[in-house]
């Protein structure tokens, strides 16, 4: 197994699959199956190597902003003659992944695979993938892609009546003081009041993007808020707020733009609330439109928010993805943040430590109405003063058609910022404040005019690695299939592939066919 770093042009794949439950040589996780997905659009592609012997399958802008669970890629060729091929895999760090090389003689036939065995680590989001040919001509007739696709419990109570927060908060309610599993079917539902989670022992869960929770409120309260909670789990929902077009300026006497916007209401929304909870994963869920966060964290331990989709959460001084308030252990992982103001940001004076990996964080000036969006352009992994550690590592932070301040802003923590990719931001890294202890290494910086700049009162120590350096484990411990708090001893059955991978709508570049569940 060879890997290669570099810069590439995004490609991607485009399509989708069935049940790989039969032949396939990769071993599902514990809890789960192997889903086998093809390109819906691809044909047959005769390769003739000419002055490049480096070939995109497919091209796409959208493989990428779906974190998925991969576990192998086979591309299916045919030999013209004598030649020999690689199979690359390109992750949204714009790092490759090669096959061992393979040779071909006329006529013959195989099947070249990678998995994340060979890879070494889990890869959540795809940019590339490509072929490398030397020799005669080539013809790819197939491309399967196979991920894990987490089984289900069955629910204890599943959401009936009408389609709003009443109904969730009756089968909530329902669960007993033992709590459950929850399961909110397909369906658009009102939250007119604040959902709460009655007890420890938790899993809520409902079809994806299918399953949409609409708040409807201005206000500064979570949708749904667990408080001192242990044991709890919200997947596969999707949370929208007001529209973008509300008003999400600022609205008091010292900071408003124009005297007719003091007092007016302002979009200071929350999705999910958690409040010194204790064992909490949020995983596969999307979250838009929030004018304060989709998540807000204020205390808790043993946190995990991976494989979800965070997109235009914005406001005037506010608009993140995920606050972390006072946690102690905190993971961000395998998520995709678009058109944030930060994407995840620690608060203020809180001591908040978090650790933020395999993320994507893009955002892109052309996609977000002018007015109300100037701090569009503001910093996404962001760190306020009197918070404790970052760890933040292994991120795609990029600017699209503009420039954004800083990748990274450390404003008053210890730090440890190596093997992210910064691109179009003025400064990648920037160190400010009462930081100490901060070190940088192994990043790369991509038409940054500044890569990094320190102007802390502390020690800050750019492109070395800390002599204590020990690699995080990853994933998380979370971060794994099989974990349904609440759920009965016997092993879940269901299979919904399709609702596990949060995306942009009409842009799911791999869908199900023919899936059993």
């Amino acid at each position: 197994m060879m890997m290669r770093v570099g810069m590439f042009v995004p490609i991607v794949l485009s399509a989708v699959v069935l049940l790989c439950a039969y032949g396939c040589a990769a071993e599902p996780p514990p809890g789960a199956v192997l889903v086998e997905f093809e390109p819906v659009d691809f044909a047959p592609l005769k390769l003739i190597p000419d002055r490049t012997n480096t070939f995109d399958l497919l091209v796409s802008d959208d493989l990428e902003r779906t974190p998925r669970d991969y576990v192998k890629i086979t591309a299916s060729v045919k030999g013209s003659g004598t030649s020999q091929v690689t199979l690359v895999l390109v992750d949204v760090l714009n790092r490759e992944y090669m096959s061992e090389p393979v040779d071909l003689k006329r006529d013959q036939e195989a099947e070249i695979s990678i998995d994340m065995e060979q890879v070494g680590h889990p890869i959540s989001m795809l940019r590339a993938v490509r072929i490398q040919l030397e020799g005669e001509p080539v013809e790819v007739y197939g491309l399967k892609v196979i991920c894990a696709v987490e089984k289900l419990p069955e629910p204890d109570v599943t959401v009936a009546g009408p389609l709003d927060d009443t109904s969730i908060q009756a089968a909530l309610n329902d669960l007993g003081e033992e709590g459950g599993v929850v399961y909110i079917p397909a369906g658009e539902y009102v939250i007119n009041n604040q959902v709460t989670v009655p007890c420890n022992n938790v899993t809520i869960y409902g079809d994806g993007p299918d399953t949409m929770l609409q708040g409807i409120w201005f206000e500064t309260k979570g949708m749904i808020v667990a408080e001192n909670r242990e044991d709890l789990r919200i997947s596969r929902l999707h949370f929208r707020s007001l529209p973008l077009e509300e008003f999400r300026g600022y609205n008091s006497e010292q900071h408003a733009a124009v005297p007719e916007d003091v007092g007016r209401p302002t979009v200071t929304s929350l999705a999910v609330q958690l409040i010194n909870c204790t064992r909490v994963r949020v995983d596969h869920v999307e979250f838009e439109r929030f004018g304060y966060s989709g998540i807000l964290l204020r205390g808790g331990t043993e946190i995990c928010i991976d494989h979800c989709f965070f997109h235009e959460n914005f406001r005037y001084g506010l608009g993140y993805g995920i606050v972390p308030c006072a946690t102690t252990e905190c993971y961000v992982e395998d998520n995709n943040f678009e058109n944030h103001r930060h994407g995840v940001a620690g608060g203020r004076g809180t001591m908040a430590s978090y650790t933020c990996r395999f993320n994507r964080f893009v955002k892109d000036i052309n996609a977000v109405p002018a007015e109300g969006w100037k701090q569009v352009s503001s910093h996404e992994i962001d760190v306020h003063s009197g918070c404790s550690w970052l760890y933040a590592h292994d991120n795609y932070v990029e600017m699209k058609n503009g420039m954004m301040s800083s990748g990274a802003c450390l404003r008053g923590n210890p730090a440890w910022v190596y093997r992210n990719v910064f691109v179009n931001c003025n400064n990648g890294i920037y160190v400010v404040g009462a930081c100490d202890d901060v070190w940088t290494w192994d990043n790369e910086f991509t038409d940054c005019p500044n890569d990094q700049v320190n102007k802390a009162t502390g020690t800050v120590t750019f492109d070395t690695k800390p002599g204590n350096f020990a690699e995080i484990p990853y994933p998380y411990a979370l971060n794994r299939m099989g974990w349904w708090p609440g759920a009965k001893e016997e092993a879940a059955e269901i299979v919904k592939a399709e609702t596990q991978f949060p995306g942009p709508e009409g842009a799911q570049v791999l869908r199900v066919v023919g899936a059993e569940e």
